[in-house]
């Protein structure tokens, strides 16, 4: 490796690093508007793929969902999560919202309380991940212009080092619930 190659490592990972996302605060006001109580609400499905951290793809995910809104006033999500060919496996997220812009949540994937964030077109969740190795899973779930799709890009950490990412299309299927209402 040459010098010059070295330097452009270099400052490439030092470029890379300096490189911050957007506050979720900075999605105020785009449309259509995502609440997750309300785009999740009835059916929903997914397929996506799991990267590892340079990118490569390592396996695919697909996930169909039900959700509703209990007595109480929170909304639980039971989802059924299937990678490539494995068992599917259940997925539990019972979320709260506290004011216009803040939820919290429990998950059954999650080892301690989900926080979460709702500005414009865009949810924001992070949470500590259930895992021999912990680390923490960040989503950033943009609610699309037709009101029905959502994209969620994720990332999962440990010790502050990104190990993998997700990359997933969400569909609403209820023809009776809109994302943007």
């Amino acid at each position: 490796m040459t010098f010059k190659s070295i330097r452009a490592c270099a400052l490439a990972i030092c470029l890379g690093s300096c490189a911050t996302a957007l506050p979720p605060s900075a999605f105020e006001g785009g449309t259509p508007e995502m609440r997750p109580e309300i785009f999740f609400a009835g059916t929903t499905s997914s397929s996506g793929v799991i990267e590892t951290r340079s990118g490569a793809p390592t396996r695919r995910l697909h996930v169909t969902g039900a959700g509703e809104t209990l007595p109480d006033g929170s909304f639980r999500l039971v989802q059924r999560v299937s990678f490539d060919h494995d068992a599917p496996t259940m997925r539990i997220w019972v979320v709260r919202r506290l004011d216009a812009n803040h939820y919290t949540a429990s998950l059954t994937d999650a080892s301690g309380p989900v926080e979460g964030e709702t500005y414009g077109d865009l949810f924001h969740l992070r949470y500590p991940m259930r895992s021999p190795l912990g680390g923490e899973m960040e989503q950033w779930l943009y609610l699309q212009p037709d009101g029905r799709t959502v994209v969620n890009e994720a990332s999962v950490s440990v010790f502050g080092i990104t190990v993998a990412r997700v990359s997933e299309r969400i569909t609403h299927e209820d023809n009776s619930t809109s994302g943007s209402r």
